[in-house]
């Protein structure tokens, strides 16, 4: 198992470490044998949050 030093962790922007997180929660969700009602509403009130991000035009000229 590979892990992330708290170095390297620290040297990303806090957007970029929501992302990572946001993308663990997916992961988290679609191989846990977990209730998938409860992982689905981590998932998606951990993406609320970033709802206006996703919305703005830095984020699109990002993905250009």
């Amino acid at each position: 198992m590979q892990t992330i030093s708290q170095q390297d962790w620290q040297k990303i922007p806090e957007q970029a470490q929501k992302e990572v997180y946001d993308f663990f929660l997916f992961l988290k969700q679609r191989y846990s044998e977990m209730e998938p009602e409860e992982d689905t509403l981590a998932f998606s009130n951990h993406s609320a949050n970033l709802i206006e991000n996703w919305k703005s035009e830095a984020e699109d000229d990002i993905w250009k």
